[in-house]
């Protein structure tokens, strides 16, 4: 090949690749600029790379003045690689390669370091000498209240957050695993540790709750013996107060996602280099929890993953092996008695509900009112009526696309879980995209009622829905949405069919009988198989 022939070559490679990055959506393009602008501009290479990567300028349009390359007077190395100046004298492989290497020394010796302590509250020794009375004082209320006997086995649960009357929405997951645990007999406490809040005992639904700033809980484990003791979304929060009352007790960590989730899972979230920064450093803090939590002589008996794919991802995530041995899989329970099967008319398939957080664009917002805008030039719109109900961030995207649609109701608020069903009853199909799900209980609530998910193919999606009960669009495919959303209602024989049997997957893999049982067993709080879960499936 000539020099000519290869420099042709380069020059379409390097606008392939500049047309690819121009595409992704934000915030790629801006932090990819961001870390082109920090190399130096000066250089001979960057220069060719800009002019090659520049887009294409219309036809009569003036070029472009340069300008004055920009110096950055800062003194000292400024923590880039600054790839420009590598050239080609190193290969893609030898590049990754150099990158992974040089990147796992750097976390060895981050690691090692002790972990910086958690910032004082302020109130600690104020919280050491009241926490026996207010752990006194707990019991007191809730043995009073106890309908079950002494003899009735205990579990603790710990969690950073819990519902409360003003506050519904808090772990309500979790709310449904301890009623199902009281119902089969098992006395819960739940301790709730949040370094802001002020400490007290609440009811919330018949389950006492004690909410303090470590010291109660680490209390409540010295106090009285439980079975086991469960923590969700454990953090280093959670763990630092409880680690050492812990002894003794059967311990078991419940991994959701957020707890233990690499920073690039979330990267549309972040629309800045500084977000960028700190959810890098969120990792990082992540990773060395985890080494530490896997080595304490009271860690975890079991790691409990909502998923498979939760599993193989968090280790991918975390850069770490939970050992086979210590782990299990149990899926987050759906209430099928709450959400019941009703048989679907078949014009419900015409109606389209959406109720979830749009919190960030993991839950796949922008993508819902994409693919509804795609049927509005359609036959189908004037059939169709959308309800969409939730709240956050990226809400209003519902709200500025459908104003002045007649046959979409948007309403920004939280709805609760009895709404919720009775909202089931009434539509046939559950628009669902999304972009990161470890399970998607919203979508198996769905599916029990009958209606039919629209959803997309990402992180655990297929491990809980298939070809028969769902329609699933490609990662980011907004037309694929609108194709499911559109073979439903043109055929009503094959969306009764397919409302059936989402119906029976749920009842099959996530109701009560398959997680909760499960779990008990698992923590030795009923007769099971060993008490010992789906450990290595």
């Amino acid at each position: 090949m000539s020099a000519g022939d290869w420099r042709r070559r380069a020059r379409r490679a390097v606008r392939a690749v500049a047309r690819r990055a121009r595409a992704l959506p934000e915030p790629g393009p801006r932090v990819l600029r961001a870390v082109f602008d920090t190399l130096p501009q000066d250089s001979d290479a960057v220069r060719r790379i800009r002019s090659m990567a520049a887009p294409p300028r219309r036809r009569g349009t003036p070029p472009p003045r340069s300008a004055a390359p920009a110096r950055d007077t800062t003194p000292g190395y400024r923590g880039y690689l600054h790839l420009a100046d590598v050239g080609d004298t190193y290969t893609s492989q030898e590049a990754a390669t150099l990158l992974q290497l040089e990147n796992a020394v750097l976390k060895r010796r981050l690691f090692a370091e002790p972990a910086p302590p958690l910032t004082p509250t302020g109130h600690e020794e104020e919280d050491l000498a009241a926490a026996p009375r207010r752990v006194a004082d707990h019991f007191a209320r809730a043995d009073a209240a106890a309908q079950l006997g002494d003899d009735a086995p205990r579990h603790l649960v710990v969690v950073g957050v819990y519902p409360t009357l003003e506050n519904s929405y808090g772990n309500g997951f979790v709310h449904r695993r301890v009623k199902y645990f009281q119902a089969a007999g098992v006395r819960v406490d739940v301790a709730v540790i949040d370094r802001s809040a002020e400490p007290r005992s609440y009811e919330y639904d018949g389950v006492h709750v004690l909410v303090g700033r470590g010291a109660e809980a680490a209390e409540l484990l010295r106090t009285r013996h439980y079975e086991s003791v469960a923590a969700h979304f454990l953090v280093r929060s959670l763990w630092e107060p409880i680690q050492d009352a812990l002894a003794g007790h059967r311990f078991f960590a419940f991994m959701h996602g957020f707890e233990s989730r690499r920073w690039i899972r979330t990267m549309r979230n972040h629309r800045t280099q500084g977000q960028v920064d700190d959810a890098i450093g969120d990792t990082l803090e992540r990773q060395r929890f985890w080494r530490e939590v896997l080595d304490h002589p009271h860690g975890p008996e079991r790691f409990v993953f909502v998923s498979r794919w939760w599993r193989r991802a968090a280790q991918e995530d975390m850069e770490l092996v939970f050992p086979a041995q210590r782990t299990a899989i149990v899926h987050n329970v759906i209430d099928t008695d709450l959400f019941c099967f009703v048989p679907k008319d078949p014009e419900q398939r015409f109606r389209v509900l959406w109720v979830r957080s749009a919190a960030n664009l993991n839950y796949g917002a922008d993508l819902a009112v994409r693919a509804l805008e795609r049927l509005r030039d359609t036959p189908l719109w004037d059939r169709m009526q959308v309800t969409v109900i939730g709240d956050g961030k990226h809400f209003g995207l519902f709200e500025e696309a459908f104003a002045d649609d007649a046959n979409v109701t948007v309403e920004r608020r939280f709805a609760v879980q009895e709404e919720i069903a009775a909202l089931h009853r009434e539509h046939g199909v559950f628009l669902v995209p999304t972009r990161l799900d470890s399970q998607g209980v919203s979508r198996d609530e769905a599916m029990a009622s009958g209606l039919v998910p629209v959803t997309n193919d990402a992180g655990a999606v297929r491990e809980f829905v298939d070809k028969d009960c769902a329609m699933i669009a490609d990662a980011e495919d907004v037309a694929g949405l609108a194709d499911g959303l559109r073979r439903l209602m043109e055929d009503p024989d094959l969306f009764l069919r397919m409302s059936r049997a989402a119906a029976a997957r749920v009842r099959a893999q996530t109701s009560p009988e398959h997680t909760v049982d499960q779990e008990m067993a698992l923590m030795g709080l009923a007769a099971g198989p060993g008490g010992r879960g789906e450990e290595n499936a």
